[in-house]
């Protein structure tokens, strides 16, 4: 959901303010800022679908597709992303996400054939409406009296189809960038949980120290300006936007490395005004079953006389390492051409854990397939965190008491670990720990722990 509103929600919000301030009292610019505040906040029946792409310093990162869809107090969410880790790797996430008045329904890429539900302040409006953005309306909004004053009268162009063109470079306004930090600092607050009145201003971390992208932008920037805008936009017979098309360029001005540049090209279609039509959620329609319903899958009964050594192996390694054999509801053997076998379990609580055994019955890698921390809330990493020595302690003991009975040789190297990031999601806290040229591990912390990934150097596993 976070990820859903901070890619076209809070970039509309700049797009907006941008064509406040630049505005008259009576102009296709005024005209076009109400309707698209309208549009966000007041419009209770609308679809919105649309592309966002997203580059830091030219290096691309990230992609969005969204459908938003509101029909009275339901609607109907779909998010696509796609995009790189800072270290290079991968990235698939999504979400669909279905409001019934305060209930939520919210299916992930990640957790595939499951949803889980929980509750939110009812809304009739695509982007939630609240005493905070009525006041950032309202500020964008007085802005048009004097705009002519502050940027010209040249900015923007009326077509003779009615089309208005917006485009700016290099202009300088301190009151339009500090509108534009004020949208983003709220964005940022809303959707990510960022209290930026808790951090020092000489704060010097960088974009880099971070997992994600979006994470290092939101926790290291000093400051936000807008350096360029391209924005066209057609409109219906009535005078509403209909599609809009742009590309928007943000200074960030960061402690850790100087000023850095966004850029943000989006494309959007406003379509079924007044005729918009979202169903009720129906499980069966999406082919998924509660979080509740999953965890009351018949744990199967492993005879362990039936099982090879290699199984055996693994199935001794899955309860090592803080999993509850009792909930096992399949189980999946794999021979490898290498010589390793492969061998997965699946629990009743959703958990999905493959084990790599070698030809000396020794663990060479977990993975979990189903890993909450892997393509889930990436924003939520915290690298600059570590865990009070105490936990640490614990982490390195219970790696020690694992390996020790699945791969003695690695023991030696658990001292020399230290936690790379620290995951939390709910009451769930993970960290990975890793070495130079060492094994890497990603351990669940709490509620209870447990080691849900290992790789070996030159080993290859999702984990990463």
């Amino acid at each position: 959901m976070k990820k859903l509103m901070i890619s076209l929600g809070a970039l509309l919000l700049v797009l907006a303010l941008c064509f406040a301030v630049m505005a008259e009292n009576i102009t296709p610019a005024t005209e076009l800022y109400d309707s698209l505040t309208k549009l966000l906040f007041y419009n209770d029946n609308v679809t919105l679908t649309g592309t966002a792409k997203f580059s830091l310093d030219g290096v691309w990162f990230k992609t969005a597709d969204i459908t938003l869809k509101q029909d009275g107090n339901q609607s109907y969410r779909e998010l696509a992303l796609s995009g790189s880790r800072l270290d290079g790797t991968a990235q698939k996430n999504g979400y669909q996400i279905v409001t019934d008045g305060t209930t939520v329904y919210v299916m992930e890429t990640v957790r595939p054939g499951i949803y889980r539900t929980g509750t939110t302040s009812e809304h009739t409006s695509l982007i939630r409406n609240t005493r905070e953005t009525e006041q950032l309306i309202s500020l964008g909004r007085a802005f048009t009296a004097s705009a002519d004053l502050l940027l010209g009268k040249d900015i923007l162009t009326e077509t003779p189809e009615g089309d208005l063109r917006f485009e700016f470079k290099d202009l300088e306004s301190d009151l339009l960038n500090a509108v534009t930090n004020q949208v983003f600092q709220f964005a940022a607050r809303r959707y990510f949980d960022n209290e930026y009145d808790s951090y020092a201003v000489d704060r010097h971390a960088r974009i880099e120290d971070y997992v994600s992208v979006t994470q290092g932008i939101l926790f290291t920037a000093q400051s936000v300006s807008l350096k360029q805008a391209l924005v066209n936009v057609k409109r219906d017979e009535n005078g509403l936007p209909k599609y809009m098309e742009g590309e928007i360029t943000l200074n960030l001005k960061t402690a850790g490395k100087g000023n850095r540049t966004l850029d943000i090209s989006f494309q959007m279609n406003v379509k079924d005004l007044g005729k918009t039509k979202v169903k009720r959620f129906d499980p069966k329609e999406y082919d998924v079953i509660s979080e509740r319903e999953m965890a009351q899958g018949e744990p199967m009964y492993i005879d362990e006389s039936d099982l090879n050594a290699t199984e055996r192996a693994a199935l001794r390694a899955l309860g090592l390492a803080g999993f509850d054999r009792n909930n096992i509801v399949y189980m999946g053997y794999q021979s490898m051409d290498d010589g390793a076998d492969e061998v997965s379990f699946g629990g009743a609580e959703g958990w999905e854990e493959t084990f790599l055994i070698d030809e000396d019955g020794k663990v060479t890698a977990m993975d979990m397939d189903s890993a909450e921390w892997k393509n889930g809330s990436d924003d939520q990493f915290t690298k600059d965190s570590q865990p009070d020595a105490e936990t640490d302690e614990k982490v390195k003991a219970f790696l020690k008491d694992f390996l020790q009975e699945v791969n003695p040789d690695l023991v030696k190297t658990v001292d020399g670990l230290k936690a790379e990031w620290m995951y939390k999601r709910y009451e769930h806290v993970y960290a990975k720990y890793a070495g130079e040229d060492t094994a890497s591990f990603v351990v669940r912390i709490e509620p209870e722990m447990r080691v849900e990934a290992m790789s070996l150097p030159g080993a290859m596993t999702n984990e990463e």
